[in-house]
């Protein structure tokens, strides 16, 4: 079993294992633990990684206001990216026992995935009473 060295990694390392391996964006969490950083410092490199480069003045003063809100308008909405994932996740678990997940940690990734499952745990839990409420009030 190989276990990676708890050390901080630069913007600009992190940077380089992103282009030698795009699939870390699948998962902040998987990309916070390989760089040793906070998952929120994890997900702010990830936007920029993958963000599109930034248009000039002159390119962005030719696109229409129409064409631009229109742009804007297609973009996912955090609560409706929350709820893909979430069914996304829910498939996923069908497919696989707690137990196996557990296995496949190493050392250092168990600590991570111990506070996934207690973030996710306490998210869920909120999410099911309010759902819940809202169930109640529509009837």
């Amino acid at each position: 079993m190989s276990v990676r060295a708890l050390r901080r990694l630069t913007k600009a390392e992190a940077f380089v294992q992103f282009q030698q391996n795009p699939e870390l964006a699948s998962t902040i969490s998987g990309a916070a633990r390989r760089w040793g950083c906070s998952r929120s410092t994890a997900r702010q490199w990830l936007s920029e990684f993958t963000a599109p480069p930034v248009a000039t003045a002159p390119a962005a003063m030719a696109m229409p206001m129409a064409a631009t809100d229109a742009a804007m308008a297609t973009l996912p909405s955090s609560a409706d990216a929350a709820k893909a994932a979430l069914s996304d996740l829910c498939d996923a678990l069908e497919n696989i026992s707690p137990q196996h997940v557990v296995d496949s940690c190493d050392e250092i990734e168990i600590l991570g995935f111990h506070g996934d499952c207690q973030m996710a745990a306490t998210w869920l839990a909120a999410a099911g009473l309010l759902a819940e409420a809202a169930l109640r009030r529509a009837r």
